[in-house]
């Protein structure tokens, strides 16, 4: 089974853009079963927060992670869970940071309780891989191949492993490629984002990117598809015909999002705001071209693909997504679920017996009656404690690097 995950996805403008035949692969990825993810009261636009909660089938009270941003205590080691952004929390962090009591920091799978869907399917014997999920540093050599959300900071940096990813045996090899596997997703993002798309009614790449090619928007949209690509070249790397689930977070369309629009300027010319709008619109365009020169939504053999999206930082309560695709699931049918219906879902679909004590359930009428007929749920009291397994820590932390990197695309302030 694969999983690619979409965030800053708005299902309005799929629709859209999907009925003018602009994007084939979302829209063949979207053309069988699929759930409407329900914003619960456990929604946030933090990713850290929402996207662990879509890994685990917990919600943060159980989870562990609040949101991105938290507070070290020095000298003690432990956090401060971040809550919210605004208010008297807020405040608080602000005299906390100044009197030193609290230094600002990202939060870590340190903080994470829970288990998330591919921890529990390499513990029953399954060959799992995932790339670049939120609140996967560190990575603890579990069964599972982790390429933690700092694997590509430490490709780029190079020096010593420093739990980045796991095994720890793949750094070397992975390191090795690295210049190669760069130049290939470079390559992919160059041709998707400079070349017609296909479809007859579609523009050409030159009018994709809406300004010139050294304008922002231009450097926004190329940094981005390229990051996209980097990752999916990544699982490519790792995955084989023998692993069981694949799985790949793409943040590049919420970036772009976040950046032309996060902010909610008030007074921008109306062509301003038409070109941004016309830009993330076309990011569309370029990430399905993306994914289809990766065959990334294509389903092999028996293999089911998920396709789960987020509606990203937008600020405002959003549903997301679920598209299920393969021989095992049921043609257009939509069902009702939420975002604590997706672990225990792709669990499921594994053959796993689902855990009683998590906060969602299996969409079974995304499947077809053979498969849950012939697999009917089965359940089990719990997975148990979430294990941390061993740490191959070498180095010192990235902590700084990772903080200028998610300030830099619009993470953190």
């Amino acid at each position: 089974m694969k999983v690619i995950a979409i965030d800053g996805f708005d299902p309005r403008v799929f629709a859209e853009l999907a009925a003018a035949h602009r994007v084939p692969t979302l829209a063949a990825a979207f053309s069988g079963a699929v759930a409407r993810l329900a914003a619960g009261p456990d929604w946030s636009p933090d990713p850290a927060r929402i996207w662990t909660t879509v890994a685990t089938g917990q919600p943060a009270s159980s989870h562990g992670v609040y949101g991105l941003e938290t507070r070290r205590v020095p000298g003690i080691g432990g956090m401060m869970a971040t809550v919210d952004r605004a208010g008297p929390w807020a405040a608080l962090r602000h005299v906390t940071d100044l009197l030193r009591f609290t230094q600002p920091a990202i939060v870590s799978g340190s903080e994470r309780r829970a288990k998330t869907f591919w921890e529990v399917a390499a513990e029953t014997g399954l060959r799992t891989a995932v790339v670049n999920w939120w609140v996967t540093w560190p990575a603890t050599a579990t069964e599972a191949i982790v390429l933690s959300d700092r694997a590509t900071l430490r490709l780029e940096h190079g020096g010593d492993l420093d739990a980045e990813m796991a095994p720890a045996s793949l750094y070397g090899e992975l390191l090795a490629q690295w210049p190669a596997l760069k130049a290939r997703a470079a390559k992919h993002a160059l041709g998707v984002s400079s070349a017609p798309t296909g479809a007859s009614s579609a523009p050409t790449g030159a009018s994709l990117m809406t300004d010139s090619r050294d304008g922002p928007i231009a450097q926004l949209i190329r940094r981005s598809i390229e990051l996209d690509a980097v990752h999916l070249e990544l699982q490519k790397t790792v995955t084989s015909n023998t692993t069981d689930l694949s799985v790949a977070y793409l943040p590049g369309l919420d970036i772009v999002q976040h950046t032309l629009l996060g902010d909610r300027p008030s007074g921008v010319a109306a062509s301003t705001l038409s070109e941004r709008l016309g830009a993330i619109t076309n990011y569309y365009v370029i990430l399905d071209a993306l994914l289809g020169s990766y065959a990334a939504l294509e389903p092999q053999g028996d293999d089911v693909v998920i396709v789960v999206t987020q509606p990203g930082r937008v600020g405002d309560v959003a549903d997301g997504r679920l598209a299920a695709r393969g021989r095992r699931t049921s043609s257009s049918q939509v069902v009702a679920g939420s975002q604590l219906d997706v672990a225990p879902t792709l669990l499921y679909a594994l053959g796993l017996p689902v855990a009683s004590d998590l906060r969602g359930t299996p969409l079974t009428s995304l499947f077809s009656s053979e498969f849950t007929s012939a697999y009917p749920v089965r359940s089990v009291r719990t997975y148990g404690s979430r294990s941390r397994g061993t740490i191959t820590r070498t180095n010192k932390p990235l902590d700084q690097e990772m903080i200028d990197r998610l300030r830099s695309l619009g993470y953190v302030r």
